[in-house]
This record gives C-alpha cells, structure tokens and sequence, in this order.
C-alpha cells in the first residue's frame, strides 16, 4: 500500500517507479543504486516491455531508502561501497521501519519546505568513524535488541574508506551479552564489548560530530516520488 492509499487520496499512485523517477527523487545516482541492490538493501523488479527486454522497477519504500543511503554519501562524504554495507548490515527492517512510520503520515497538502519534528530520526558520525542511529524514545522501545533506555543506538564503525563492521546492540547489556553468549565465543564477546565501551565514550566526548536528519530527507524524497516540490530551509536561503 502507498502512502497515498492510506491518507485516502482519491487517486492512488503507482506501487513501482523506473529508474529515472527513483533517481531524481532520491538523489542516488543509478550506478550507486544498482550498488545498493548489489548489497541486498534495496531490490528492484524486472517487468517485460511490450516489444521486448525488460523495464527495472523500484518500489517506492526502496526509493525511500535509497534516499538514506545518499543523504549519508553527502553529509559523511562516504563512498558507494561503504554506504551500501551500511545499508544492508543494519538490523533487518530498521529502515522500513523509519519510511513505514513516515509514508504513513505524510499528507500532499502540507508545504514543499520541509521541516523538523522532535519525533525524526537522525543518524550522527562520531570522530568520522562510529556510526550512530539516534531516535525518539519511544521508537527505540521497538529494538527488542537495544539496551534499556538508550537512544542513540550505534550501529557500527568504518576499518577502512570502503568498509564498515557493525556492532550488536546485544553488547550494550549484560543480559545482550548472555544471549550473545550462546551464539558467540567469550573472546569476541569480550572484544566486541571493548569496542562498544569506546564507541559510547567517544560519542560522550567527541572531537567531531557530523549529523542528518534522514526523516527530514524522506519526507523530501516521497514528496518528489507524487510530483511535488520539496525543498530544506537551506536551499530556500539567498
């Protein structure tokens, strides 16, 4: 169902979008969405065309999604390759999640500039390294895996420019851990809590911090997506 279907418009729009609708409203580059697809975070279909060959087709929670992993590309300045790993390593459904809650609230008639809300989600880089996923309380209350009360969420770090390792939120608990505990060895258990304690150290005494507000950038995309106009402050500025 689209996001027009359950604010009750009276014309429905269409389920899937061709790659020129999906790259202009996500500002991801087609090359890199093929990337995305590569890693498993997003998947297009295929539909036959009427004289042969076969049309690509996005659905429009992948475009939406899409649009997270290039509003990181740009504010972190990181590469395709290590932003698909993002996208496809995060904890399965966390991103549908985030453009589910959205698509379902978004109305045609507000305006083309798009604003904040205390309930948008946010993801932080933390010394050009630890990858943070800040949400609403109320939000992280739905990652039965998060630590109790925590809502700035980690979601891993970059070795490399091109390569990242996520971290289980398990660590951040002593009762995370026990069930790591059943899956995993003791020395990487160990070491991954080591890892963990210095990430939230590091956020809590970062030297650099670098912040996108991703519902900010959905909202903007699905609004492109149903042919109207979305812009931020920013680009309404002199």
């Amino acid at each position: 169902m689209t996001a027009s279907e359950r604010n009750g418009a009276e014309a429905p729009e269409p389920l899937f979008y061709g790659d020129a609708d999906a790259v202009a409203a996500s500002g991801m580059p087609l090359p890199s969405l093929r990337v995305l697809q590569a890693a498993g975070a997003i998947q297009a279909q295929k539909t036959p065309k009427e004289h042969g060959g076969f049309r690509r087709l996005w659905r429009e929670e992948d475009v939406l999604i899409a649009a997270i992993g290039a509003a990181i590309s740009e504010h972190f300045a990181w590469n395709i390759r290590i932003v698909a790993e993002v996208m496809a390593k995060t904890k399965p459904g966390t991103w549908a999640a985030l453009t589910g809650s959205i698509a379902g609230t978004i109305s045609s008639e507000e305006g083309a500039l798009i604003r904040s809300s205390p309930d948008d989600w946010h993801l932080d880089l933390i010394d050009r390294k630890y990858l943070f996923l800040r949400v609403p309380s109320l939000v992280a209350l739905l990652f039965h895996d998060a630590p109790p009360r925590e809502t700035n969420l980690i979601l891993g770090y970059a070795t490399s420019k091109d390569t990242f390792q996520m971290l289980p939120w398990l660590l951040g608990s002593p009762e995370g851990r026990t069930k790591l505990a059943a899956i995993t060895s003791p020395a990487q258990i160990t070491t991954g809590e080591r890892i963990y304690k210095l990430a939230m150290a590091t956020r809590a005494n970062a030297l650099s911090t670098a912040s996108v507000n991703i519902s900010m950038q959905v909202r903007a995309t699905w609004r492109r997506l149903h042919g109207l106009d979305a812009h931020f402050l920013q680009d309404a500025l002199p």
